[in-house]
């Protein structure tokens, strides 16, 4: 048994000596295959990176504030169209003595004037009712304190740099009224608009018309000991049909479903990925094609001289798997520096994590495998009679 292995151990390390040995003998024509296949990977993990920031960002408005279930309006279909329902649908929730608080949300699209420059921006203003509790942001939760005038508003840090200057007191227009910035906080929903403001639910009315018993989305804190599955089922079912009720995490998961699966720039992510895929994979097969259509006297002497075909397949397997290995260690190095620029300009949560550098090694291999297979039947062919 033990010798066995031994033997199997030097096959393996006489493949693969083999195989780097093939690879480097032309080292400029080495790097520029490690150049063409590290580009489509490049491509891969970015899109990969993109897709998996935007699953994030799309309900990090919803992690600013601790809630167990939501109540959203039967046309709700993402954050910014969430459709309107009425402020009673609270008061009914909190009917029920598992339930501990309520809060509401405003939402509405308004323009941002820069009254220094008088260039306009768009931005989003969330009407928050004044309940501490269900603020999870401390910086949000400072702010909020500090909203003490019906001018006074919050600002987005991560807003457009037409936005101007964002320091407290500078005065600004919010769809046409002058209002003060109070203060700040950080959530950067620069999809949706070019910048976000947050205002007192009770200031709401001054920026946009409407019902003011409106509210766009209800949220509800339990007691400690209340099941949020059993009793959004209750609520549910006591509620008329113009509104739902999720939880926490039905809500999230709707809202990236949502994003991802519906509008386009999440369908366009994931179709780039599966084009960056079948380039990658293109490449490599050509790549090792090329460098085994090249060596098939090398490969057939191989066979004349008694080494067996899992050995000979073993070379062609392991140089697309040492080039695969080199090329996604470029397209890493090259993926954390653009993603790392992306995420300080745009401050989308892009960069490169353990898992996604993992996954795409994972793709990467298995397209090399993919590639070595396809072309395995061309040493198959290598002939020793060929040789004579």
């Amino acid at each position: 048994m033990l010798s066995r292995v031994q033997e199997m151990l030097s096959r393996n390390r006489g493949c693969f000596f083999i195989a780097v040995a093939n690879l480097t003998q032309r080292r400029l024509r080495l790097i520029v295959a490690l150049a063409g296949t590290a580009v489509p990977i490049v491509l891969l993990m970015m899109q990969m990176a993109f897709l998996s920031g935007a699953r994030i960002q799309v309900t990090q408005f919803y992690d600013l504030f601790d809630f167990d279930l939501a109540i959203i309006s039967s046309d709700y279909q993402f954050l910014i169209e969430s459709g309107e329902m009425d402020r009673v649908r609270l008061t009914q929730a909190a009917a029920l003595p598992e339930v501990a608080e309520t809060f509401a949300i405003r939402i509405a699209s308004n323009d941002w004037t820069n009254l220094e420059t008088g260039r306009q921006s768009t931005t989003l203003t969330f009407g928050l009712d004044e309940a501490p509790d269900f603020l999870r942001d401390p910086l949000l939760r400072e702010g909020m304190a500090s909203l003490r005038t019906d001018r006074a508003v919050l600002v987005d840090e991560y807003s457009a740099g037409d936005f101007g200057s964002l320091a407290d007191g500078t005065t600004a227009g919010l769809s046409g009224t002058d209002v003060d910035i109070a203060g700040r906080f950080r959530l950067g929903l620069f999809f949706y608009a070019d910048g976000s403001t947050i205002v007192r639910n009770t200031d709401f009315a001054r920026y946009e018309r409407g019902d003011p018993l409106s509210i766009d989305i209800g949220l509800i804190r339990l007691n400690e000991r209340a099941d949020p599955a059993q009793i959004a089922a209750r609520l549910a079912a006591s509620m008329p049909a113009d509104v739902r009720v999720l939880t926490r995490d039905a809500l999230l998961a709707q809202e990236r479903a949502f994003f991802i699966s519906t509008k386009p720039i999440g369908i366009m992510l994931q179709i780039s990925m599966w084009i960056a895929f079948l380039v990658g994979s293109v490449i490599l097969l050509q790549v090792i094609s090329t460098d085994i259509v090249n060596r098939l006297k090398e490969f057939a002497t191989l066979k004349a001289m008694g080494f067996v075909p899992e050995f000979v397949f073993g070379v062609g397997l392991l140089e697309a798997l040492i080039l695969a290995t080199g090329a996604f260690l470029i397209a890493l190095v090259v993926a954390m520096i653009v993603l790392g620029i992306v995420e300080a300009t745009t401050h989308l949560p892009a960069g490169i994590t353990p898992l996604l550098a993992l996954t795409t090694l994972v793709i990467v291999l298995v397209m090399s495998v993919l590639s070595a297979i396809s072309v395995v039947r061309r040493i198959a062919k290598a002939d020793p009679a060929e040789l004579y």
